[in-house]
């Protein structure tokens, strides 16, 4: 696990009930002002909307002009990731509550209401989720499919495979409303890969944060199915140091099921069979689960574009998943 928490950074003004909204936006114009079109146009009263521009781009400026009093656009001197781009954010928002959206990203009209609604500011620790509208290709689908169950950790949450097929737990950094001191405990973190499970796991134990679900589809979330460079394909390296590098705040089995899908698909993508290799050393000396075992030689001996497929068919939500009893809601 990582050796100590960021910096805290100086305290900031707080404006009570106020809900910060930070876009980091790097290159996707069209998108972002949809994205900040859509933050401006929140029921809840006290909002504002803070879009980060990673680098100067002054058709970024212009992409959000016009779209009122709510909205402040800043630069960074010069291209420096999403993390910092949000952490400039954070340094210069008012509000009590922060929540972040991707500029690729929107939400619906009553998100931060509804959101606000679960927030208590006596449990700063305690974090609201709502569900999440994927949209791929011609379809949405809604996730996660459940929420957190009391008492289960979080690693067992996001990275555990159910089955073949089966999506572990689903909790996006952009689905989150959170109170100002677990960024400020848990700073954001730049990684090569995976950066929003990177920042949950370290609010999870630096911050003590906690998670409750609003159990209703409130942002929608833009996945590029087929794009190549989609989720840094082939980077199987960067994915096996990131597990590594958390492997601490990770039980046996949440890492096993990381090791055979994450990183031995990105191994295989790239045609790296000493990667493949070296995954299989690693699981073997773990005492794998038998679907653990299953997937990864599934990957290593089906077709990159079965493996594909495969992926793609997960992304589909059932069609009615349960209502979570209120009990299984929160932590």
């Amino acid at each position: 696990m990582p050796s100590t928490a960021a910096p805290a950074g100086s305290e900031r003004p707080v404006q009570p009930g106020l809900i910060s909204v930070i876009i980091p936006t790097f290159r996707r114009y069209e998108d972002l002002r949809r994205a900040a079109a859509s933050s401006v146009a929140q029921t809840h009263p006290d909002v504002e909307v803070l879009v980060v521009a990673d680098g100067p781009d002054p058709l970024a400026s212009e992409a959000v002009r016009g779209l009122g009093p709510r909205l402040q656009y800043f630069e960074l001197p010069h291209n420096a990731g999403p993390a910092a781009a949000r952490n400039f954010g954070v340094q210069h928002s008012r509000g009590e509550w922060l929540t972040f959206l991707d500029d690729d990203d929107t939400m619906l009209p009553e998100r931060l209401a509804r959101q606000f609604a679960e927030l208590n500011p006596a449990e700063p620790h305690c974090m609201s989720a709502c569900r999440m509208i994927y949209r791929h290709g011609n379809r949405e689908d809604v996730w996660p499919a459940r929420p957190l169950a009391p008492g289960e950790d979080l690693g067992d949450y996001l990275l555990i495979r159910p089955s073949l097929l089966g999506r572990p737990g689903v909790l996006s950094l952009q689905s989150l409303v959170m109170h100002y001191s677990v960024v400020r405990n848990a700073p954001l973190t730049d990684h090569a890969d995976h950066e929003d499970w990177a920042w949950l796991l370290e609010a999870w134990n630096y911050a003590d944060a906690r998670v409750r679900f609003l159990w209703e589809p409130l942002v929608t979330y833009t996945i590029a199915t087929e794009s190549t460079t989609r989720s840094r394909r082939a980077n199987w390296q960067d994915s096996l140091d990131w597990a590594m590098r958390y492997r601490g705040w990770l039980s046996h089995t949440a890492f096993n099921s990381f090791l055979a899908s994450k990183v031995a698909l990105k191994a295989k993508r790239a045609g790296s069979w000493s990667g493949l290799r070296q995954v299989f050393r690693l699981l073997r000396g773990n005492h794998p689960r038998l679907l653990d075992l299953l997937f990864f030689f599934g990957i290593c001996l089906v077709p990159n574009s079965v493996a594909h497929g495969a992926w793609k068919r997960s992304l589909r939500a059932s069609s009615s998943p349960a209502e979570p009893t209120p009990a299984s809601r929160s932590l």
